[in-house]
């Protein structure tokens, strides 16, 4: 004899399986949640193998994190890491960035050993934020290379990160090595780099095929080359030479960028043995330079106690490639004070074989106690108006190693004050004044519509004199 189940335990069982229908979806949902979570977390004591990104099983490397995880926010936990290398499948999307983020309050600090702190090649859409790099031969280096093809790499932001004690090569560079397509919308802000021995590089540089950028807020000081660097024509994006349609070096410059709000100070090389010769070294580091890079603003920038406080010039020869000149360069608004290894302003090649600064704009600079206060070199067409000039040995010096006639410029309604050599001004520079207090007072200027609008703050000019 068959003996039936009860009623009500058929019952349960059909509920059961009605509540199962039922929340299926729902449960899917939640594993599609989990795939979507836009928060990953890496800690010192994380593991790759085990962690799953989250606060309780974070990821032991961001490298790790950024694969896993390309477009959401990898929040890096205090402590003392490895250095990073991120390749092309840790780009985020324009939506939906990668941003990299040390957790608010809390020390990232890589060590680059004697390598580099954090490597970036052909990535695109990406944040790195308040991470700090010690020592190696670069701190942060941003690479794109041919193999990447011709679609360009946008949204490559580098913000509140501090590099120090870098010893070979760059403190933060982008080496833009793709002719095919640029690095575009690049913007390095809000960082510091300092105590870095550069030896024949830089603290900050762009290099090669950049279109579009912004370098803006950051603080570089204390190295022994130059500050930032805007770079053209060293042959990192040149065409292939079997590609006679085209200049091979069409592409290959920084180009279209602002660089504005920095403070820039403490530059020289003095004690960098790639500048040692004949018993001394050559006081040639610029707090700003654009080398060959084209169509650039450099504006509200302070600049002081470099060997140079601003440069536009390029060091090839027209006689080589036509390109080889820098044009569309807007120099305005910037302090530059006490830069005593040669001036405070050159623009042109310094020699008579170089390149031409040519149609160029220096004007409204406030330029104080600097040895030189403007130098000119092979140059043509650029106007120099409205700058004001107080204090140091000269006023304007022309590059003996150039010719004459290559060095034919305007300069003039600018106001000068307190000149030691009083024959290196001229009567159609500008107007001279009999005391530097008639037209000065610190870095602010008291004549209308000459000298920088903009004044460094109190903040700004303490960090600098008290070093």
């Amino acid at each position: 004899m068959r003996i039936q189940k009860p009623w009500n335990e058929n019952f349960k069982q059909i509920v059961l399986v009605l509540i199962m229908i039922v929340l299926t979806p729902g449960i899917a949902a939640c594993g599609s949640l989990q795939k979507d979570i836009k928060e990953v977390h890496v800690a010192a004591d994380g593991s790759d193998a085990s962690g799953n990104g989250s606060k309780e099983s974070p990821y032991k490397t961001v490298s790790a994190a950024a694969k896993a995880r390309p477009g959401s926010t990898v929040i890096v936990h205090e402590g003392d890491y490895d250095p990073i290398e991120l390749g092309p499948d840790c780009s985020g999307s324009e939506d939906s960035p990668t941003v990299i983020r040390a957790a608010e309050g809390e020390k990232v600090l890589i060590h680059a050993a004697k390598g580099k702190g954090i490597t970036l090649t052909n990535v695109c859409n990406i944040l790195i934020d308040g991470m700090e790099t010690e020592g190696g031969t670069h701190g942060i280096e941003y690479t794109s290379t041919r193999e990447n093809g011709d679609q360009p790499l946008d949204n490559i932001i580098i913000r509140n990160c501090r590099v120090h004690d870098v010893n070979g090569i760059h403190g933060i560079s982008v080496y833009a090595c793709n002719d095919l397509a640029p690095v575009s919308n690049l913007t390095i802000e809000g960082c510091e780099v300092y105590d870095c021995a550069c030896g024949s590089s830089e603290s900050m540089v762009l290099n090669g095929n950049i279109d579009g950028f912004l370098i803006s807020g950051n603080v570089i000081h204390d190295n022994n080359n130059i500050g930032i660097d805007m770079i053209g024509f060293e042959g990192l994006a040149k065409h292939p030479e079997e590609d006679s349609s085209r200049n091979p070096y069409e592409v290959d410059m920084a180009r279209n960028g602002i660089c504005r709000d920095n403070v820039v100070y403490n530059i020289s090389t003095q004690g960098n043995k790639a500048y040692y010769e004949d018993g001394e070294y050559d006081p040639c580091a610029d707090g700003i330079y654009v080398d060959g890079g084209q169509n650039i603003e450099i504006f509200n920038n302070f600049i002081f106690n470099c060997d140079i406080g601003l440069e536009a010039a390029t060091e090839h020869s027209p006689e080589d490639n036509e390109l080889f000149r820098v044009t569309g360069i807007h120099i305005h608004d910037n302090v530059i004070a006490n830069c005593r290894g040669w001036t405070g302003i050159c623009f042109g090649g310094y020699d008579k074989d170089l390149g031409f600064t040519e149609e160029c704009v220096i004007d409204h600079n406030t330029l104080i106690d600097n040895s030189c206060q403007l130098g000119v070199q092979r140059s043509k067409g650029n106007k120099v108006f409205a700058n004001l000039i107080v204090g140091g040995e000269t006023a304007v010096e022309f590059n003996d190693y150039c010719r004459e006639e290559d060095m034919i410029n305007e300069i003039s309604g600018n106001a000068c004050a307190g000149i030691e050599d009083e024959e290196s001004w001229s009567e159609q520079y500008g107007q001279v004044y009999p005391d530097r207090a008639d037209i000065a007072d610190g870095f602010r200027s008291l004549i209308d519509d000459v000298g920088s609008s903009f004044i460094p703050d109190e903040d700004m000019i303490r960090r600098v004199t008290l070093r």
